[in-house]
């Protein structure tokens, strides 16, 4: 009984792991054919280590307004070059959704999801 409530919950967190995945996947995809680019404003950065591992993932939180006006922020994992070039308070180039405004990554992803892809 116990192995199968322990393989139920491995199953779940593994299941959860890959829905999330395959959803920034295709809202990456979404991003690279229906992209706006826009400056946003850097509002936090943050430098994590899990907590079983001693790989280091930097985060930089940003906000940025849509065509309409409206405020969105959003949490990217980046590299550590770009983690450096920004500081908090301070300008990101940022590409959202036309479609879902509230989808959102910086540009330098997007330019790498779209070489990726072959397009522009």
């Amino acid at each position: 009984m116990e192995f199968l409530l322990t393989s139920a919950v491995l199953a779940a967190i593994v299941g959860g792991m890959i829905f999330l995945a395959v959803r920034r996947g295709l809202q990456m995809r979404e991003i690279c054919e229906h992209g706006v680019e826009t400056t946003g404003i850097i509002v936090s950065k943050r430098s994590v280590t899990g907590s079983k591992s001693s790989s280091r993932r930097w985060k930089l939180a940003y906000r940025y307004q849509d065509s309409e006006g409206a405020s969105h922020e959003h949490t990217s994992v980046v590299t550590i070059e770009q983690y450096n070039l920004h500081e908090q308070g301070g300008p990101i180039t940022v590409v959202y959704s036309s479609k879902n405004p509230s989808v959102s990554a910086p540009k330098y992803l997007v330019d790498e999801c779209r070489k990726a892809l072959g397009k522009k």
